[in-house]
């Protein structure tokens, strides 16, 4: 980038924050009394404070013929501007003079007087006397009148408008040096950074990537405070420049030290409390990684314990680590910097208020996340069903268990509802000797039930994934009005392929049916047939089916 380019960008910068800085100027420099030449004394709610020409004169504390205080200095003010351009400093006088019983001194022009001060204009506290508060007063109206011609005079004027110009051209050049400076910092450190060959490394963590982040910023905020420093004296000096705004000029580095004072202050008495949260946030880490490293394993088989699983390790972990750190946040709460304010504790409570409006359905997830984990409903690999959904546990998480479907699809369902319906668990049991596997048909009775149980071995014993060891068998559940109900039950080798496994031995079914020619479609009679549906003694061992002796 070109230097003059740079230079429009570093004064553009200027600009937008002497704007910002003056927006937040306003509020104090608006009003004449904010800024003065000789700091007065701290003003009550019932006092009136006559300023002229943006500088403080004195203050009216006492009521006197019926008029407040307040009512008080608005007439002395009005006075005071009423006063001629032409006026001599020696032609305002004071004058000893009592009204309604109550001695005091005027402050006299022409005869006219401008305003009285009193016994009860005279601050208790300090022990100022009358005499004084009047000499102060009076010392106070001939600089403001003095600062008023001269404000009128070109060779003043002239002055401070050629000092505020090469004011404006050293501050923009020093910007331009600050923020070239900067630049070329930025890009060295960016330079060594990828060529560093060392790692920080802090209870498993790298933190040399937050210390190269600090001195960026570190730069960065170097470079800003030279800049709002250099601004902060070309304005304040060229306000001096100028009668009217000396007062801001004078008082504005008053303004700021003070500040810097309470901020640095404040930060040292917050560095114990700092350090308390600190230390408590460091050891909350240390005794979450550490139960982390104790759950991993267990979840993972390294370590054996009889009151905990592998899921219920993972689980238990997380329940743990939020605990903890609630924990931790309770402990450290009282430390934070400021947390017995006023204005924190209204946060707090309209945080509190806002968990508690939008928690009540969080919490009930929660608990019957609880109550799934630690039932033991459901476990990460097991096939269920739970409503019209049928597939594998991926997750069982705190608010929510995830099941992938058969289409690969991903179902999330609360823990709300798997607490509030049933679910059917096709693994649990079958860990042993593999998952169950069913299959019911309905068969008329005119075929023979031993024929019709060789049939559906025969197609077991067909399909793919299905066990040898233990042998399928078949039931005979219900005998209805129509037709017998007949149920297969076998185990799977795998049970990741539990929906292919059915499908396949729904096909072997119906080739053994039909190759031996048995009618798998019940019958349903309107009437009673004409002859018996029963199945003859020399038929009972019909192919594939044995004979009771074999």
């Amino acid at each position: 980038m070109r230097t003059r380019d740079f230079a429009f960008v570093v004064l553009c910068r200027l600009v937008s924050t002497a704007a910002v800085a003056m927006i937040f100027a306003v509020p104090y420099l608006r009003g004449a009394d904010a800024v003065l030449v000789s700091r007065p004394p701290t003003q009550s709610v019932n006092e009136g404070r006559i300023v002229f020409w943006n500088r403080w004169i004195a203050d009216q504390r006492g009521t006197l013929s019926g008029a407040t205080a307040q009512e008080r200095a608005e007439r002395a003010i009005q006075r005071l501007e009423e006063l001629p351009l032409n006026l001599k400093a020696d032609e305002i006088v004071l004058r000893s003079i009592k009204i309604e019983d109550q001695s005091g001194i005027a402050v006299v022009c022409r005869g006219r007087a401008l305003f009285f001060l009193g016994e009860n204009d005279l601050d208790k506290v300090s022990g100022e006397s009358l005499e004084a508060a009047a000499q102060v007063a009076l010392r106070n109206l001939n600089d403001a009148l003095q600062a008023r011609a001269e404000e009128r005079s070109w060779p003043v004027i002239r002055s401070g408008l050629l000092f505020t110009f090469v004011g404006l051209l050293l501050l923009v050049s020093l910007s331009v040096v600050v923020w070239k400076a900067s630049s070329r910092a930025l890009a060295f450190l960016r330079s060594k950074e990828q060529s560093l060959p060392i790692k920080l490394r802090v209870l498993g963590v790298d933190l040399l990537p937050y210390l190269v982040a600090f001195a960026y910023s570190l730069v960065r905020t170097i470079a800003w405070i030279l800049t709002l420093t250099a601004l902060f004296l070309w304005v304040t000096l060229s306000l001096r420049r100028f009668p009217y705004t000396e007062p801001w000029g004078s008082e504005a580095g008053g303004y700021v030290l003070q500040l810097l004072r309470q901020l640095v202050s404040k930060a040292v008495y917050s560095l114990p409390g700092l350090l308390t949260v600190f230390f408590i946030i460091l050891a909350t880490r240390l005794v979450v990684r550490l139960a982390r490293a104790l759950f991993e394993q267990i979840a993972t088989g390294r370590i054996q314990v009889s009151w905990m699983d592998a899921d219920l390790a993972r689980a238990t972990q997380r329940i743990f680590a939020a605990v903890a750190w609630v924990f931790a946040l309770i402990v450290a709460y009282p430390f934070i910097p400021g947390s017995k304010t006023d204005a924190f504790k209204g946060i707090s409570v309209f945080l509190g208020l806002v968990i508690s409006l939008g928690s009540t359905g969080i919490v009930n997830q929660i608990m019957g996340g609880l109550f799934v984990v630690y039932s033991k409903a459901l476990k990460t690999g097991e096939w269920v069903t739970v409503n019209d959904t049928e597939g594998e546990v991926l997750d069982v998480g705190l608010l929510a268990a995830k099941i992938r479907t058969i289409e690969g699809q991903v179902v999330t369902i609360p823990h709300s509802v798997l607490v509030g319906t049933s679910t059917t668990n096709y693994s649990r049991l079958g860990l042993r000797d593999g998952m169950v596997i069913s299959c019911t048909v309905t068969i008329g009775y005119d075929s023979p039930w031993r024929q019709v149980q060789a049939l559906l071995l025969r197609a077991a014993d067909r399909t793919p994934n299905i066990r040898k060891v233990p042998e399928p068998y078949v039931l005979q559940r219900a005998l209805s009005d129509f037709y017998v109900e007949y149920m297969l039950v076998a185990r799977l080798e795998n049970e990741k392929r539990r929906i292919e496994s059915l499908s396949d031995l729904h096909s072997q079914i119906l080739d053994a049916f039909n190759e031996f020619g048995v009618q798998i479609m019940s019958p349903h009679y309107m009437i009673q047939p004409e002859t018996s549906v029963i199945v003859p003694r020399d038929k009972w061992h019909v192919a594939p089916s044995k004979t009771d002796v074999e």
